[in-house]
C-alpha cells in the first residue's frame, strides 16, 4: 500500500485496487428506519461497498435569527430547511443504522455539516469521513475531522481551483489521509457540465485517490468515470423517484445501482494494465489469420534467396514478412520445396 492509498476497514481505495463504490442514501430514508434499514440491504445486495447518510445539526449550522425565522431568508433556505427538520432520524436512529450495517458487512459512514455532527459520528466511530462541496472552504470543520485521523473523502462541487488548491494544502499540512471527488453540484447535472477530464486534472494534480461524485441521471457517466480513472463512485440511491426531497428525482434505484456496480467491475476488468500482450484467445487468430513468408519457387541449398523466390501466404506459422528484408540475399542451408514455410535459421 502507497502512502496515498486509503484503508477503510482493510478496504483499500486507490491506485490497483477496485473502485470504491458509495450508494448515497443522504436524506432519502425521509426520515423513516425502517426505510432506511431496507435502503442498506439493497445496497449491499446490489454490490455497493459502503453507505453515506448526512448529519446535521441544525441550530449549529444556521444563523440564529435564520434558524428561527427561515422566511428571512431564499425560497430554497425555506424549503431545504424544511425538509432538514422533517427528515433527521434521532441519534439512536443513526446508532441502530450503525449497528444493522456493521451486522451485514456494508460500511457505514456520513457527512457531517457541522462541528456538533463530528462529535456524534465520532462515538459511532465511523471508519471515515465525508466533506460536502459547501464546506470544501470550511477549516474549522475540516480540521476538527483532521483530528479524528480517519481517512477523508471531501468533494470538490462549486469550488474554483484557488480554493481547492488551499484547502488541499491545508489538508497535507495536518498530513491528513484524503481522496478528492469531482462534482458538480447542480440537481440534476447536465451532461454537458460533467467535465469528467477533470479526474485526472486532480490526479495529475495533487497525486492523491480521485472519485466522481454524480449528480446526473442515470448510470452511464458513473461507468465512464472509471474508464477515465477514478477510485471511488459516489451516486444517490432511492427506493422510489416519485418521493417528497430534493434527491430522489435524479437518484438511481436497486436494479440501477446493480448494473452501475456490475459495469465498474466489468469496465476495470477491461482497462487492464496498457501494457501490450497477445491474448491467449489471439494466439490461435494470429496463425489463421497472419501470413508467413514462403518460398514461391523450390530452391537449393547454396541458393542466393532473391525477391521472386518468396511469396507471402496465410496461415502464419512461418517467418514473419517483416524480416523479408532480412532473408534476401541470404544463402540457403538447405532445400526448400515451394510454398514451405521460411524459418528463423534461413536468416542467420
Amino acid at each position: 500500500m502507497n502512502d496515498r492509498t486509503l484503508n477503510i476497514n482493510g478496504r483499500l481505495i486507490g491506485e490497483g485496487h477496485p473502485t470504491f463504490v458509495v450508494a448515497e442514501i443522504g436524506l432519502n430514508h425521509n426520515g423513516n428506519l425502517s426505510l432506511a434499514k431496507k435502503m442498506i440491504k439493497l445496497a449491499k445486495d446490489s454490490g455497493a461497498d459502503a453507505v453515506k447518510f448526512q448529519k446535521r445539526d441544525l441550530k449549529a449550522i444556521y444563523k440564529e435569527d435564520v434558524y428561527n425565522d427561515p422566511n428571512q431568508d431564499s425560497q430554497s433556505t425555506v424549503y431545504l430547511f424544511s425538509i432538514f427538520k422533517k427528515y433527521e432520524l434521532d441519534k439512536s436512529e443513526y446508532i441502530e443504522l450503525k449497528k444493522y450495517c456493521d451486522e451485514i458487512g456494508i460500511i457505514f459512514f456520513a457527512t457531517p455539516f457541522d462541528l456538533e455532527s463530528v462529535e456524534f459520528l465520532e462515538s459511532l466511530q465511523v471508519p471515515l469521513y465525508k466533506i460536502a462541496s459547501g464546506d470544501l472552504t470550511n477549516i474549522p470543520l475540516i480540521h476538527r475531522i483532521i483530528k479524528t485521523k480517519k481517512p477523508i473523502i471531501l468533494s470538490t462541487g462549486m469550488s474554483n481551483p484557488s480554493e481547492i488548491d488551499y484547502t488541499v494544502k491545508f489538508l497535507n499540512k495536518n498530513k491528513a489521509k484524503f481522496a478528492l471527488m469531482h462534482c458538480v453540484s447542480t440537481y440534476p447535472a447536465n451532461f454537458k457540465d460533467v467535465n469528467l477530464k477533470m479526474i485526472n486534472v486532480l490526479k495529475e494534480t495533487y497525486k492523491v485517490p480521485v472519485g466522481y461524485s454524480g449528480h446526473e441521471r442515470g448510470i452511464t457517466v458513473a461507468v465512464c468515470a472509471v474508464a477515465l480513472g477514478a477510485n471511488i463512485i459516489e451516486k444517490h440511491f432511492t427506493l422510489d423517484r416519485s418521493m417528497d426531497g430534493p434527491d430522489h428525482n435524479l437518484s438511481i434505484m436497486p436494479e440501477g445501482l446493480k448494473k452501475m456496480v456490475d459495469r465498474i467491475r466489468v469496465a476495470e476488468v477491461a482497462i487492464g494494465n496498457g501494457i501490450r500482450t497477445i491474448a491467449r484467445g489471439e494466439i490461435l487468430t494470429r496463425e489463421v489469420f497472419g501470413k508467413s513468408l514462403v518460398a514461391a519457387v523450390p530452391i537449393k541449398a547454396g541458393e542466393v534467396i532473391t525477391h521472386r523466390m518468396i511469396d507471402v501466404k496465410s496461415p502464419g506459422k512461418g517467418l514473419s514478412p517483416q524480416l523479408i528484408d532480412k532473408l534476401i540475399g541470404k544463402k540457403t542451408k538447405r532445400n526448400i520445396a515451394k510454398n514451405d514455410y521460411f524459418i528463423h535459421s534461413d536468416i542467420q
